[in-house]
């Protein structure tokens, strides 16, 4: 009985020194993270941008959060998601350590990388211009001298000001609200991300996509400029995901029935084992 004893305090003992061990590992990773909340990724997302990111049933959802959760899961980090819906907004408040960094459809452009740093790619996208069915316009040249709405602060605005200036533009906080002026009258078209497009031409089968432009930058997570330690705990995440297949998993999630964007085959190679170029995922 004695030895019985003896062997089961030994047990308990090799279990408590494994907890301590794993609690510490799991302690020094959430260290090595530079985080606004010590162990915890205080994330800002879009709350009305499917299926980037949105609110569903309460909570945050959306290809840009569910690979952010599964970072953060790999690295131990517990999540807070905060709705912020002004894009405008979102890089000061990244960069002046409200959040740790956004999870909605920004690009890595020259122009913001002087404000913050960004994670490597997750997507890249093109722009829909979106119009009424009704309205007999067949492309950007049929808009010269009437009015296109886009997201105050997007790449899309600086877009239509670099390559189309003879067109009106009218901004909108979100792309949410730029759609309901379309549906209203207030302006001719639309200039959005293309993750938006499906669940709009579900909604509204009156409109329709009159050009398609390529994305010239892809989407990226923006992090506080000289936060490396956050940077490269995304950039491996994101290796990792691609490596193992979870994120084409998640891709095939929220864009069902699409390729996957040929600019992300040059950023992780390898990623062809997985899916050939052009090859569409399968529909849900």
């Amino acid at each position: 009985m004695r030895h019985s004893k003896s062997f089961r305090h030994w047990l308990g003992a090799c279990a408590l020194t494994l907890s301590a061990a794993f609690a510490g590992s799991a302690a020094a990773q959430n260290a090595a993270v530079e985080t606004v909340v010590p162990g915890q990724l205080t994330v800002l997302f879009n709350p009305a941008s499917p299926p980037t990111s949105f609110i569903k049933d309460g909570k945050a959802t959306g290809m840009a959060v569910e690979i952010v959760e599964e970072i953060a899961r790999r690295h131990n980090l517990k999540v807070e998601f905060k709705a912020h819906a002004d894009l405008a907004g979102a890089l000061p408040a990244v960069s002046n350590r409200q959040y740790d960094l956004a999870a909605m459809g920004l690009m890595r452009t020259p122009e913001r990388e002087a404000v913050v740093d960004f994670s490597g790619s997750w997507y890249y996208g093109w722009f829909p211009l979106i119009v009424d069915k009704s309205a007999g316009l067949n492309g950007y040249k049929d808009l010269s001298g009437k009015t296109v709405g886009i997201n105050k602060g997007s790449i899309q605005e600086r877009y239509m000001l670099d390559n189309h200036p003879n067109i009106q533009l009218m901004a909108f906080p979100n792309d949410t609200a730029a759609v309901a002026a379309l549906n209203a009258g207030k302006v001719d078209g639309v200039l959005t991300g293309s993750a938006l497009l499906g669940e709009t031409l579900k909604r509204f089968p009156h409109l329709t996509v009159a050009a398609r432009t390529p994305t010239p930058y892809p989407n990226a997570f923006p992090v506080r400029k000289g936060n490396d330690s956050l940077r490269k705990a995304l950039d491996d995440g994101l290796r990792e995901l691609v490596k193992d297949g979870t994120y084409v998993k998640i891709f095939d999630k929220w864009h069902a029935g699409d390729a996957l964007p040929e600019p992300m085959y040059k950023d992780y190679p390898g990623l062809e084992v997985q899916r050939a170029p052009g090859v569409a995922s399968p529909r849900s």
